[in-house]
């Protein structure tokens, strides 16, 4: 039975249109809706946290230098215990997904040869194929979705510039073997993927930033048709998890775009839920 969540987003902070300071984050989104959501659905909305935990691990595991990040799910002092082999042998690795632990299984063995771009090719197609084992619908269409823009995108670049990319490209289904094989404008996916020109045309556009903000436009729409029916439930709070992830990234990209985006965010919100009374008191909210 599917969990509603009337009042969930009532806790966030107004967004002012004119305002250049970012008033919450990914990172403070997922501790509120720790407190609010059942585990069950919380576990959801971690499953899309954890590329940041990817990055964090091959960080770690191959000293690259670059910085922590808090969207990750599990703390620092956790993924160095899985990169120290002795404590990797000892500690508790259950509340890792298991492709954690047969990455670093990998990682440790002196036979195995492994890069960074292999270990996040490695940890990403386990990813994908957790979201596509999923129970949930709405995840498994979330991971579809993102793995054939990712593929598309992947063959696009490789045939523009003569790359081989068939071991870049993730999974072994129709659509894939299309990306591998077709010589076609389209790689012949017309009737598996309806808006696959649109998607063309998109990686078309030769500044960098406006194809990133049509993709990023385009993934924003899918979210709204696949979630349009759920009115309250886990799938419409997972979008909305997933619209501020991009408003986030276009507010490093670009201040004025990733205002425009909480705005766009906030006003959905305001349609979708009621905010109590007395939130509105407390906070500030506009009515």
């Amino acid at each position: 039975m599917s969990r509603n969540y009337y009042c969930l987003v009532a806790g966030l902070p107004d967004i002012v249109p004119d305002d250049k300071k970012l008033h919450f984050s990914a990172v403070q989104l997922r501790t509120y809706l720790g407190g609010e959501l059942h585990p069950e659905d919380f576990d959801m909305i971690r499953l899309f946290y954890m590329p940041w935990d990817h990055e964090n691990l091959l960080n770690v595991c191959f000293n690259t230098g670059k910085p922590w990040d808090e969207r990750g799910n599990y703390s620092l002092d956790l993924i160095q215990q899985l990169a120290d082999k002795k404590q990797f042998d000892i500690m508790d690795r259950s509340i890792f997904p298991a492709y954690f632990s047969e990455f670093i299984e990998i990682f440790h063995d002196e036979e195995e040869e492994i890069t960074v771009s292999t270990g996040s090719h490695f940890l990403t197609k386990s990813w994908y194929e957790m979201l596509d084992q999923h129970p949930n619908a709405f995840v498994k269409e979330v991971g579809t979705y993102k793995l054939n823009i990712g593929n598309i995108m992947v063959a696009l670049n490789g045939r523009k510039f003569n790359l081989a990319v068939d071991d870049s490209l993730i999974g072994s289904d129709d659509i894939t073997h299309a990306l591998r094989k077709s010589r076609s404008r389209d790689f012949g996916l017309s009737t598996e993927i309806a808006d696959i020109e649109e998607i063309i045309q998109m990686f078309e556009i030769h500044d960098i930033l406006d194809r990133e903000l049509r993709i990023d436009n385009h993934f924003w729409k899918f979210l709204d048709e696949a979630s349009f029916f759920n009115y309250f439930s886990i799938e419409k709070v997972l979008a909305f998890v997933l619209k501020v992830f991009i408003a986030e990234r276009w507010y490093r990209l670009d201040t004025d775009k990733g205002q425009q985006m909480f705005v766009r965010l906030l006003n959905e919100l305001q349609s979708n839920f009621e905010i109590p009374e007395e939130f509105a008191t407390t906070y500030g909210k506009r009515k």
